[in-house]
């Protein structure tokens, strides 16, 4: 069986090596996984195009077919077709997809990232994540759910610890 994969928008930015602090082995790694899930498995996306709406605002063609951009645009080629793209059913409350009817999303502070949430959920898939420190920072919630992150690069997933020092100054 092919498995399903909810993509979150920092891997394109990192494969497209632009507007990220990301190291080049980890612009790499998402170039690599972008053409492995492209190739392999089923994207899953929500089927009101909030998920495509930000891959698009966030990928702006530069002149250049940059990975993360190639990635979205065979998206959008494959939206027919249920064996490269599923996509999903979801019913948010706002337009932004920061909170959902269905699925209902337990309280969080995962807002910004609620619409890959409710896709996982929902399409019963995995999200992949490069850069977003919000994932592991929510991990118990996603355990609790019953949804796997891959951390392509996770030494860039996290926030760096402030130094004992900083802590005891304040």
């Amino acid at each position: 069986m092919t498995s399903r994969s909810v993509v979150d928008t920092n891997v394109l930015v990192a494969a497209n090596g632009r507007d990220t602090h990301v190291e080049v082995s980890c612009q790499l790694k998402c170039v690599d996984e972008l053409m492995r899930l492209s190739h392999k498995e089923v994207v899953c996306v929500d089927d009101k195009g909030l998920i495509m709406r930000e891959y698009g605002r966030r990928t702006k063609d530069q002149g250049q077919a940059m990975p993360g951009t190639v990635f979205y645009k065979r998206i959008w080629q494959q939206m027919g077709n249920p064996h490269r793209v599923h996509l999903t059913p979801v019913e948010p409350r706002d337009p932004e997809g920061r909170d959902f009817r269905d699925p209902v999303l337990p309280p969080n502070n995962l807002k910004k990232d609620a619409k890959f949430l409710a896709v996982a959920i929902k399409a019963g898939a995995l999200i992949v994540n490069a850069a977003d420190s919000d994932w592991a920072e929510h991990r118990e919630l996603t355990d609790r759910l019953g949804i796997d992150v891959r951390q392509l690069c996770p030494e860039h997933a996290t926030r760096p610890e402030k130094s004992r020092a900083d802590h005891a100054s304040r």
